[in-house]
């Protein structure tokens, strides 16, 4: 029963953290470490990172583990969730309008729309075209049928 709770939170929440398994089932910790280590021993799941490791059921794509990876990042979530929200409309934002919204730092935002804008989530644009300063380069998402699909398979 133990076990099926934590394999079925894996299930549910590709990606989550070891001590979000805990919080999430009530479990103690070395509940949660036993049936982790009768998973990955089974190959029933698989670990991705060391340090802070996240756990993915067999069947996930390495790509795809990246991916949710990168998205299972609080500030990059809210990030991504806010450039989606506006996706339908075409609509860029400034790295300074995303600071705002957020509320996190400008170095911290600079950050995650790099990784955001490497793994292809978010583009940079030109947001107005007569201008070519580079306070003018905005981001929205990159493939917003693609995401839309990705986030309903992954629950994020």
């Amino acid at each position: 029963m133990r076990k099926e709770k934590v394999m079925n939170l894996i299930r549910k929440i590709p990606g989550i953290s070891y001590n979000e398994i805990v919080r999430e089932t009530n479990l103690s910790n070395g509940v949660v470490s036993h049936y982790l280590i009768k998973l990955l021993e089974k190959g029933e799941i698989e670990k991705e990172g060391i340090k802070r490791g996240k756990y993915f059921v067999r069947n996930i794509s390495k790509k795809d583990r990246e991916i949710i990876t990168v998205l299972r990042n609080k500030t990059n979530n809210e990030i991504f969730h806010l450039l989606m929200k506006y996706s339908k409309k075409d609509i860029a934002f400034t790295a300074k309008e995303i600071q705002k919204k957020v509320k996190k730092s400008g170095s911290t935002i600079s950050i995650c729309l790099k990784i955001l804008q490497k793994n292809n989530i978010v583009e940079r644009v030109i947001m107005h075209k007569k201008s070519k300063i580079t306070s003018d380069l905005g981001y929205k998402i990159y493939n917003e049928k693609l995401w839309t699909t990705f986030v309903g398979k992954y629950n994020l």
